[in-house]
């Protein structure tokens, strides 16, 4: 295994700069503006990857070992950065504006065999629709080819929030806001599974490999509301906040899937073929919705003073978001091998019976837990 992303991360849309003015400045302060970077470091809910990918026998057959695939798969830890920026408009309202990145990261599983005496026969189990039955394609074969199967999941988080705060009158130490606004919020995931099966000598030297490309984008636009409790007092300040997002949560997913061989043309030059084993000519494309969401956030964060102006911090939050599709819930398994070249068909294929896979949206639920450090500054 090779880790190399998520969900991720909207950290509290005020967090530096909530702690660097924990208390109403009075308007005789001629400071109005803070702002505030932190870096992020996040860990979050598995990707389900439910489809077993590669066994070593009949994915039915007693004591069946999953290679490849049939759970779960995650990033974590995973990193990146966010930036606030607040504007004071007088002692009591604020606004807030802040956006993170989460950049890509991967992490990729693989399992191999030599196709050589002794090795162990590679399968890609599926449901055969024309049969109705539990099918199987080999990946490796002893001693006719050798076979690899990779599968990787990459993914990328960003997102911000514009708020406006007001304060409620303060008690001592403590003050209490109430805001509202606009949050925002991008996944992007990928699901790929990459194989190749050549064949061994004394065969003629070839080539057949094969990709199916699942791709996921939750794009997230909604409403926010949400309070604030902070406490100021000497050089320490802190504070908890929760917010609630609802809005419309766009789902985007492609699939995607081919065969590069020169096994159909004498081993000349590389052909491509429509369809791998699981992205096949019916269902593969782009599909949309838009979905009913809320994202709920806890934060927690404690800061200490280094001047009257700056001050170092650290965070925590929760993160939870509805209805997200990942890339590798929405591969289908019921297949209908008669449809593509990679299945062992000569071409020009003439596909027999149903249409599947078909595309269905898979929705699952997200969450993030994340620690931030920071620095505030205000002026």
């Amino acid at each position: 295994m090779r880790r190399t992303v998520l969900m991720a991360l909207l950290a509290s849309a005020v967090s530096g700069e909530a702690l660097a003015q924990a208390a109403p400045a009075p308007m005789t302060d001629s400071s109005r503006w803070s702002v505030s970077a932190e870096a992020l470091f996040g860990w979050f809910k598995k990707s389900p990857t439910p489809v077993p990918i590669i066994t070593d026998s009949y994915v039915d057959a007693p004591g069946v070992n999953v290679l490849l695939g049939g759970g779960s798969v995650d990033t974590n830890p995973n990193a990146g950065f966010k930036v606030t920026g607040t504007y004071r408009v007088d002692s009591r309202r604020r606004v807030e504006l802040s956006g993170f990145y989460m950049p890509s990261r991967s992490m990729s599983s693989s399992v191999s065999s030599s196709g050589q005496p002794g090795s162990i026969d590679l399968y890609l189990p599926f449901f055969d629709v024309t049969s109705n039955r539990e099918n199987f394609t080999e990946i490796s074969y002893w001693p006719e080819f050798r076979g690899s199967a990779q599968a990787t999941l990459s993914n990328n988080l960003g997102g911000g929030e514009l708020n406006m705060s007001w304060a409620l009158p303060s008690q001592d130490a403590w003050r209490v806001d109430v805001l509202g606004g606009i949050r925002l919020l991008q996944l992007r995931e990928s699901y790929t599974i990459t194989t190749s099966s050549p064949y061994n000598p004394p065969n003629p030297v070839d080539i057949w490999n094969t990709t199916d490309a699942f791709d996921a984008r939750n794009r997230f636009v909604g409403l926010q509301v949400g309070a604030r409790a902070a406490y100021d007092q000497g050089p320490w300040v802190g504070f908890v906040s929760g917010k609630l997002a609802f809005g419309a949560m766009q789902q985007r997913v492609s699939v995607n899937g081919f065969l590069e061989t020169n096994d159909y043309n004498n081993y000349g030059a590389t052909q491509n073929f429509p369809g791998g084993y699981f992205a096949l000519p019916s269902n593969s494309g782009g599909y949309s919705r838009n979905t009913f969401a809320v994202v709920p956030e806890i934060a927690l964060n404690l800061g200490y003073k280094l001047t009257r102006e700056s001050t170092v911090y650290v965070s925590y939050s929760f993160l939870y978001a509805s209805n997200v599709a990942r890339p590798g819930g929405q591969i289908n398994r019921n297949i209908n091998p008669t449809q593509n070249v990679a299945y062992g068909n000569d071409p020009p294929v003439t596909p027999i019976g149903p249409a599947e896979p078909s595309f269905n949206f898979n929705t699952t639920d997200f969450w993030a837990q994340t620690i931030s450090v920071g620095l505030a500054y205000r002026f």
